[in-house]
């Protein structure tokens, strides 16, 4: 590498985001590649496991797992394949929480429906055909799934904790 190239790659290092489960600098390709295949047997990830899905002959095996040994402290394998694990974690995380806001959108957007559906079979009923009991169901049907598409009751009916308060299930109660 000359000059020119170690400035090029000292800028990018400092300006461009980096991750450490990216190739290293100084790492070779095949330090790598035995890097990737260590990182994708996942959480029960261990160098002999990762030898053993790439090389099928017991002498080969051997002499790989000496090596890959030597990488994995090299090139810090277990802090980067956690690395790695935690950004997955991450952006699954954030699929989640994608998924449950458009499911809460959705709900909202149906609970208001059936408010407004109620709110016009009340204004055209004949106040004397209306029960009790059909009038309370409906509002308290109306007003319990706006409550959990606004995330302040479960679907069981639990009210959720808010933000620094704790809610203990019936199982506790009277302890």
């Amino acid at each position: 590498m000359n000059d020119m190239e170690k400035i090029i790659e000292e800028v990018k290092a400092d300006n461009l985001p980096f991750e450490s489960w990216e190739r290293l600098t100084g790492e070779s390709g095949a330090a790598f590649a035995a890097f990737c295949a260590y990182r994708d047997c996942g959480a029960e990830r261990n160098i002999r496991k990762a030898v053993e899905g790439m090389e099928k002959d017991d002498v080969v095996r051997t002499k790989k797992y000496r090596v890959w040994r030597n990488w994995s402290t090299q090139f810090r394998w277990r802090e980067r394949a956690a690395d790695f694990d935690r950004y997955l974690e991450r952006l699954k995380q954030e699929e989640l929480r994608k998924t449950i806001e458009a499911q809460g959108e959705k709900h909202r957007q149906v609970t208001c429906k059936m408010l407004d559906v109620v709110s016009k079979k009340l204004d055209s009923m004949n106040p004397a055909e209306l029960t009790q009991g059909n009038l309370t169901e409906w509002v308290n049907t109306a007003i319990r799934a706006e409550r959990e598409a606004a995330g302040l009751v479960a679907p069981n009916g639990i009210q959720e904790a808010k933000q620094g308060e704790l809610n203990f299930t019936p199982d506790f109660k009277g302890l």
